[in-house]
């Protein structure tokens, strides 16, 4: 935990420490001689590993504010209906720390899949996973961050926790339920030991990987910073919005008949409501906004000047 002066209060469970005090214990075998240890493994330094798929928006208020601390930015890219790809070719021309891949799979895994590229892509001991919306709040802050890890000991693994500032709707909204949350964004060491699964115990294919949930392997210690330090943008296009809520069934029941996921999102709308595209994202976009309350600048600070010109 973090003892920063504008870090937020934590309650954590029975469970969530016995968990804590089990991987603390496992954290051991490196120094025992029972796992490899990590120095054997990758260059010391940082790699950020990112996702990014149609994100025109974000992706170089995402890069410009990481770029600065990263050894490498790793991009994988399955962008194809707006500028994003041009946008991080610009990028990675003026940036040789940018790897670009272009990585064009539709399927559901296709996220764990990417970032699975990313990780076997790696030049780096520390893998920074990060989402292409996400953005730090000032150099200082992800400086302070990279120092923390420098002071840990070389001879564990660890798989860090951070928590991010949801935005919802827009800049001056948060997210009511989950307005500063734990929830997918992470540090950890890299391991020859971490492999994408996907498939389930009966052989089905699943959603979900060991790597970007919580199946580290047991020497992997789990630490949690709860530093509000990072903007999730979750700011889109209405439409997308609307229709991704849809993805999941479009993807798992094979909606072959359909052109896209736009046009099984408009059917399924007609079908579950009696009500046009249109109508649905107008309900949708009004449901959203009254699950947000406002931002609030004396808890989380004033916004970064790199977002508020977005």
């Amino acid at each position: 935990m973090t003892g920063r002066k504008y870090a937020l209060k934590e309650e954590l469970t029975f469970r969530d420490r016995a968990f804590l005090a089990i991987r603390g214990i496992g954290s051991l075998a490196p120094k025992l001689g029972l796992v490899k240890k990590p120095k054997h493994h990758k260059k010391d330094g940082v790699t950020f590993i990112v996702g990014v798929k149609d994100e025109e928006r974000w992706i170089k208020s995402c890069i410009h504010s990481i770029q600065h601390v990263a050894d490498e930015i790793i991009i994988v890219d399955s962008s194809v209906e707006d500028n994003t790809t041009k946008i991080v070719e610009s990028l990675a021309a003026d940036n040789p720390k940018i790897k670009h891949i272009k990585f064009y799979y539709s399927g559901y895994n296709a996220i764990a899949l990417a970032y699975h590229i990313g990780l076997v892509s790696a030049s780096y001991k520390w893998i920074f996973k990060w989402d292409s919306d996400l953005v730090v709040k000032s150099p200082e802050a992800i400086q302070e961050w990279v120092d923390r890890l420098k002071r840990l000991d070389p001879n564990r693994y660890y798989a860090i926790d951070l928590f991010r500032i949801n935005f919802m709707g827009d800049l001056g909204h948060l997210s009511r339920s989950e307005p500063f949350a734990c929830n997918g964004v992470r540090i950890f060491t890299w391991s020859s030991g971490l492999h994408v699964e996907l498939k389930g115990n009966d052989g089905e294919q699943v959603i979900g990987n060991s790597i970007w949930g919580c199946r580290f392997p047991l020497y992997y210690k789990v630490l949690r910073w709860n530093d509000p330090y990072i903007f999730h943008c979750n700011i889109k296009n209405p439409k997308r919005l609307f229709i991704r809520k849809y993805w999941y069934d479009y993807m798992i029941h094979k909606e072959e008949r359909f052109k896209n996921l736009e046009e099984y999102a408009a059917y399924r709308i007609q079908q579950d409501d009696g009500i046009s595209m249109e109508e649905g994202i107008k309900t949708a976009m009004e449901l959203i906004m009254k699950d947000t309350i406002p931002y609030d600048k004396t808890r989380f600070g004033e916004l970064p000047e790199i977002i508020k010109n977005v």
